[in-house]
């Protein structure tokens, strides 16, 4: 029982691990593509691409494509942290201004 117990935590890890690396990567690509100068750190960079992913994919869905496979998966994670940097930006402007 200990080995199972063990493996599913071996995998869970590994599973958290990846995500995390994925959600980075399109943080990071959706700031890259973005024109301007963000005051952003890694950890928003993480959570924005964590959660630009979760808003594509949703969207997605939505509209009716259920099965966007590896790159169209991707694209709409990154497409989703755009949308979510760009109403960072707009928050933190209108936070300047206030």
């Amino acid at each position: 029982m200990s080995d199972l117990l063990a493996a599913l935590a071996a995998l869970a890890t590994g599973w958290l691990i990846i995500n995390l690396i994925g959600a980075f990567l399109v943080g990071a690509l959706a700031r890259a593509i973005l024109p301007g100068k963000d005051n952003v750190g890694w950890l928003l960079t993480l959570a924005i691409g964590f959660l630009g992913g979760i808003l594509g994919k949703v969207i997605a869905f939505m509209a009716g494509y259920r099965h966007l496979g590896i790159i169209g998966g991707f694209s709409v994670s990154v497409l989703g942290a755009f949308v979510l940097l760009a109403a960072h930006r707009l928050w933190r402007s209108a936070q300047k201004r206030a």
